[in-house]
């Protein structure tokens, strides 16, 4: 009987937040930890923070504890990529039974985190502090997806959200460490150093973030943007790049 080889691993939905605000003196910063030594996937490599979409996202939606979602994809990657942040960087972009922004302190946060940490469910946890999350300001910008010949795939969305001015980013010192604010330029300067290591989707939207001066005018780019997914291609010599010249547009 022939080996029948496997095809390539069905990619997992996944959503990701690239967290920005204004730097001290002129552009702008982005958030961005480094991951686990113990991951599966990715391990010690920095990232903006996010996931893969999780039942309990779902969840989330079918009780409408969201409020608005991002333009153009499915609601459950926008949960998803608000519950993340939530989880590794301890922001939480959430309203009122009014629709307000709630302004969380640390206390707050740390106590919703520690609730979250203890199994709580999501949808639940939110209900009972009477939470909605807010994608109101969220911008849908990118669609990427693992190279075929990779062994763990996903299917990541990525968006950009403000920093909430009065909450503290704080890495969960579980799945991520060493979170910290870095200018795009200075990220990008590090890993040519190889003193941070990232892989080819954050090096591309780094080069990006890079080249706007104010999160304003990232944010207009960013609803000017029509989304379509990149599949980059690993070549022979492991190293990843574009399939297309159109990809090479994204």
């Amino acid at each position: 009987m022939h080996n029948v080889s496997a095809g390539p691993a069905v990619p997992r939905p996944a959503a990701t937040v690239i967290l920005v605000r204004p730097a001290t003196q002129r552009g702008l910063c982005v958030y961005m930890t480094r991951r686990s030594a113990k991951s599966r996937f990715m391990p010690e490599v920095h990232v903006f923070p996010g996931g893969a979409v999780d039942p309990e996202d779902r969840d989330v939606v079918a009780q409408g504890r969201i409020v608005g979602a991002a333009h153009g994809p499915a609601a459950e990657l926008t949960v998803a990529a608000l519950r993340e942040l939530f989880e590794e960087a301890g922001i939480l972009i959430a309203s009122d039974a009014r629709g307000n922004l709630v302004a969380l302190d640390d206390g707050e946060l740390a106590a919703l985190r520690a609730e979250r940490a203890a199994g709580a469910p999501f949808a639940e946890l939110l209900a009972r502090h009477a939470l909605r999350l807010d994608a109101r300001e969220l911008a849908y910008y990118s669609n990427w997806v693992t190279p075929e010949r990779e062994r763990i795939r996903f299917d990541a969305h990525f968006f950009l959200a403000r920093a909430p001015e009065k909450q503290i980013a704080r890495a969960d010192a579980v799945e991520v460490h060493d979170g910290e604010w870095i200018a795009p330029a200075d990220a990008l300067a590090r890993a040519a150093r190889g003193e941070f290591a990232i892989i080819f989707p954050t090096r591309m939207h780094l080069e990006r973030l890079a080249a706007f001066d104010d999160v304003d005018a990232l944010f207009a780019h960013a609803r000017e943007r029509v989304v379509r997914p990149v599949m980059p291609v690993e070549r022979e010599d492991g190293a990843i790049a574009f399939a297309s010249e159109a990809d090479r547009a994204w």
